[in-house]
């Protein structure tokens, strides 16, 4: 006899739905950063910039999938929605250039599609957190 292995299909999680605002978000970075012929530059930079944070956990050990203890304060505060809403804020009231606007909702994108993939703020020990539609 032979097992069949039976597989569950696998479900949208509520933690998806910020898929679709983030990458309207970045969508949206785009088109003004083109409009302003500024390029990808900011888009690229700010959407890449909030994982760099886990350089500096090199040399710590850790698990799998766990984040170098030492790279969790500066990776949350780059994964927290409250840095790229200011950043936007006193960008949208002109204060800073279009650049910095492009910027803010690249990187606001960013945040919300981490959260859409499960990869958003971690606990002191380095492991993802779980709670706010985040499972």
């Amino acid at each position: 006899m032979t097992a069949t292995i039976v597989t569950q299909p696998r479900r949208l999680a509520l933690r998806h739905g910020w898929i679709v605002p983030g990458v309207a978000l970045a969508v949206y970075a785009n088109a003004i950063a083109a409009d302003n012929g500024l390029g990808l530059t900011p888009v690229l930079l700010f959407g890449i910039v909030p994982h760099l944070t886990v350089l500096i956990g090199i040399g710590e050990p850790h698990e799998r999938g766990q984040l170098a203890p030492r790279a969790v304060p500066p990776f949350n505060a780059m994964h927290h929605p409250a840095l790229p809403l200011a950043l936007l804020g006193v960008a949208a009231a002109g204060i800073l250039p279009t650049f910095w606007l492009v910027g803010a909702l690249a990187w606001l994108g960013h945040v919300a599609v981490d959260r859409g993939l499960g990869d958003g703020m971690r606990m002191t020990n380095g492991w993802r957190r779980r709670g706010m539609g985040l499972r």
